[in-house]
């Protein structure tokens, strides 16, 4: 019996949120709909009736790449030889409406191209999940960030209404990004345009209004400078360092990346450090002082010697870096959307 009434009890749990209108916070939602932007009550409550609430969408929430992966892994992902040809066969197709941007934007193609191409892979993967659904659930189940993703939601709302787009149809990524250059709902409605002159602006099916939103967004969010500097690598082993700002209005962020890993060996009985260095194309010496050894000869087995040392990069942060970082905060994805519009100039 008590088995029954648990199964029972799960059941109405794990359905109690699958219709939203049964959520506290669903009628302060109805009301601002309503009251505020005008929706009919009937279609509002509609909608949400037919919103879900995904765990999915709550788990790669807590787990975002940005955040969850070493530089080297992330980098590999975004800088590889299939999404490169990809993306200079995307600029090679859209030529002509890429440098229309670069020319009225002050953006590089290349910039614009590696952004499309990080976020969606030029668009052929642009979310598979419901936005309604990705908006409600961050909304009204995601406290750490409610208050954004419910604005979101109403900006979602809002933009349908405004493009005549079937709100329960749209998909896009987890956090509810949308189209080839994955803008959310409130970015949508700001800086979408119409850069093919159809009289919409659709960041779904247009390459063009694409290309032209995102130049649109580094520079009207992002602040983004014409024929500005993106980053600038710190020699450490230099005197000093020079940084040449833009301009006296110049911001600048410091950045550090690491490349590799370190990497061990573990001393056998017999090992000399020549024999371990020759193994690993050091010197006697370097491998020495790699370990701060300072008697060679005395090794013992199970000792831990290091053979290679990860790669610290630094570097200086421009305008035009942070400008990236307004389209998304991480310093990888933007160091990852750097290189890779790197690699199409070639």
């Amino acid at each position: 019996m008590n088995k029954f009434f648990t199964i029972i009890t799960l059941f109405f749990s794990a359905n109690s949120t699958a219709n939203y209108l049964d959520h506290p916070d669903a009628n302060d939602l109805v009301e601002e709909l309503v009251n505020l932007h005008n929706f009919e009550k009937s279609y509002v409550e509609e909608i949400i009736s037919n919103a879900k609430k995904k765990q999915k969408i709550l788990d790669d929430m807590s787990s975002p790449a940005e955040f969850t992966l070493t530089w080297d892994r992330y980098k590999a992902i975004f800088i590889e030889n299939k999404r490169i040809q990809n993306g200079k066969i995307f600029i090679e197709k859209n030529l002509a409406t890429l440098e229309r941007a670069e020319n009225d934007f002050g953006v590089p193609k290349e910039i614009i191209t590696a952004i499309i191409g990080v976020e969606t892979r030029y668009g052929k993967i642009q979310g598979s999940h419901r936005v309604i659904d990705s908006l409600f659930t961050l909304g009204l189940d995601y406290p750490r960030r409610s208050k954004f993703f419910r604005s979101e939601l109403i900006n979602f709302f809002l933009l349908t209404r405004e493009n005549n787009l079937d709100i329960l149809q749209i998909k896009g990524s987890y956090a509810g990004a949308m189209g080839y250059g994955q803008f959310i709902s409130s970015s949508y409605r700001s800086y979408a345009i119409d850069y093919d002159d159809d009289g919409v602006a659709d960041l779904f099916g247009s390459v063009d209004d694409a290309i032209g939103s995102v130049a649109n967004y580094l520079v009207k969010r992002g602040g983004w400078k014409r024929d500005g500097q993106i980053i600038q690598e710190v020699k450490l082993n230099t005197p000093r360092l020079t940084y040449t700002p833009n301009s006296a209005s110049s911001k600048f962020i410091p950045l550090l990346f690491s490349e590799g890993e370190d990497m061990h060996y573990i001393v056998k009985s017999g090992d000399t450090l020549s024999d371990i260095a020759l193994q690993n194309n050091l010197s006697t010496k370097s491998l020495a002082k790699l370990n701060n050894l300072k008697n060679e000869n005395k090794l013992f087995a199970g000792q831990k010697i290091l053979v290679r040392k990860k790669k610290d990069l630094y570097f200086i942060g421009d305008d035009n870096f942070i400008a990236i970082t307004k389209y998304n905060i991480s310093h990888f994805y933007a160091m990852a959307v750097y290189y890779l519009s790197e690699e199409l100039k070639t």
